[in-house]
């Protein structure tokens, strides 16, 4: 999976467009997309808050992710060289938010 010193290497390198686009197709096809989402809200977040409320948001959000099918999947998938089959969903499956 696509690591943020992947990202940073692409802008730092001046690397394409197409190696970021090669790096999205990645996260796409082998990230859980309520993780995808959960991250995303988080990072948005994240310049309102204190490390500390970060970092509690982060550990509850985690807990919650790793709760779901999708973590033993992403794994599972891993270990057997496949595409993951995603079960967990945006839409029925986002933890509570605090805003």
């Amino acid at each position: 999976m696509a690591t943020s010193d992947d990202v940073q290497g692409l802008v730092a390198h001046g690397r394409t467009a197409t190696e970021a686009l090669e790096i999205a197709r990645d996260i796409a096809a082998n990230t859980a997309p309520l993780s995808v989402a959960v991250t995303k809200r988080l990072l948005w977040e994240s310049p309102n808050l204190t490390r500390a409320q970060v970092g509690r948001r982060e550990t509850e959000l985690h807990h919650h992710l790793m709760g779901r099918s999708d973590a033993i999947e992403g794994v599972i998938a891993w270990i057997e060289r496949r595409p993951p089959q995603w079960k967990s969903s945006v839409k029925n499956d986002w933890p509570e938010w605090d805003s």
